[in-house]
């Protein structure tokens, strides 16, 4: 899954976690489920912002 099809996912839980409809069970499940989205958002934003200083360090040598 990328980027922007993760933060759709966590956007989903949100918008039913927030209805107020969830039974609990089914609500800390998808808590669950987002909070593993999110850090999987992290580490792709820390990479992507890693790659982003290689870039930038390779230009100031170059």
């Amino acid at each position: 899954m990328n980027f922007e099809e993760a933060v759709n996912k966590i956007d989903e839980i949100i918008k039913k976690l927030s209805s107020g409809e969830v039974p609990l069970e089914e609500a800390v499940e998808l808590y669950k489920a987002g909070a593993d989205e999110l850090a999987e958002c992290k580490k792709k934003l820390d990479n992507a912002e890693k790659n982003a200083m290689k870039i930038t360090f390779a230009e100031d040598i170059g």
